[in-house]
């Protein structure tokens, strides 16, 4: 039989189900790796991509400045401005995606990409600052004061572009560290039946919260906490089933059992205080 290919598969990391965390993460330092996924290198063309993000930023912060400035002085003269604002503004959104998707694949975890999207914006808005203090130097004959306001600020977004560039190596590296042993639990790791027996405790919901977990390995019966990240109203019931990956040095994953159905608890009100109704990651 033929088989239609002519949908793409979704993005795995669109399936955002609950992860079980055994080291205390949470939030943005979530690790998720999808079933299949590899962990590839890190290319030169995310650089390029930052980059890209950087210069689309910077040049549309300058352009648009400009146009400002411009309105004042010379009228609609200034709106030839917008043959760099327009393609600037396409470069840091098509950027901007690139290193949205190909971060998530190879950091497979939130806060290390929104770090290194955070050091595209932050240097190009550093870029166009300092452009249009320049330029209110050169073209207001020293306009010092609006020259110094657009100095500094361009100094802070440089500096906080620093700061965002060492968070993103930091985190990029810790990352990758926790896909692999995640990796590798998968495939080396003795695998173990289990279930969650438990609810979280909804006076220490945070985003998630620790739920207990019951499996039986060659050794007899354990019950071990972990904690569970997912939003209020996706919190599997007690007695979904689990699968413990465990090594010869106590390290342990939890993930879902992806052959078992997947029930979440009816009732989120005792947990709705950190969204609407909803919950957040």
């Amino acid at each position: 039989m033929h088989e239609d290919r002519s949908e793409e598969e979704p993005w795995p990391w669109l399936d955002d189900r609950p992860v079980f965390t055994t080291r205390g993460e949470k939030g943005g330092n979530v690790t998720r790796v999808p079933a299949g996924a590899v962990l590839d290198p890190i290319r030169p063309g995310l650089a390029l991509l930052v980059i890209g993000l950087a210069a689309g930023t910077g040049s549309a912060i300058a352009g648009a400045g400009l146009i400002i400035a411009g309105l004042s002085e010379v009228g609609a003269a200034a709106l030839w401005w917008l043959a760099l604002v327009v393609p600037a503004v396409a470069l840091s959104v098509v950027c901007g995606a690139g290193v949205f998707v190909r971060g998530m694949e190879l950091f497979m975890r939130e806060r290390p990409r929104t770090m290194l999207l955070s050091v595209g914006l932050l240097a190009g808005t550093a870029a166009g600052l300092g452009a249009l203090s320049v330029r209110s130097v050169l073209g207001d004959g020293g306009a010092a004061t609006a020259a110094t306001v657009l100095g500094v600020e361009s100094a802070v977004a440089a500096v906080a572009a620093g700061v965002c560039l060492g968070l993103a190596a930091r985190g990029a590296r810790r990352a990758r560290q926790d896909v692999r042993r995640i990796l590798r639990l998968r495939v080396s790791g003795a695998r173990w039946q289990g279930e969650i027996t438990g609810l979280p405790d909804p006076t220490t919901w945070d985003r998630g919260g620790d739920v207990p977990i019951r499996y039986r390995d060659d050794r007899g019966d354990h019950t071990i906490q972990v904690r569970l990240n997912t939003y209020a109203h996706e919190i599997p019931v007690p007695g979904t089933a689990v699968t413990v990956f465990s090594d010869g040095d106590g390290d342990l994953l939890v993930e879902l059992d992806p052959d078992q159905p997947l029930e979440f608890h009816p009732d989120n009100r005792p947990y709705e205080s950190d969204s609407s109704g909803g919950g957040t990651m």
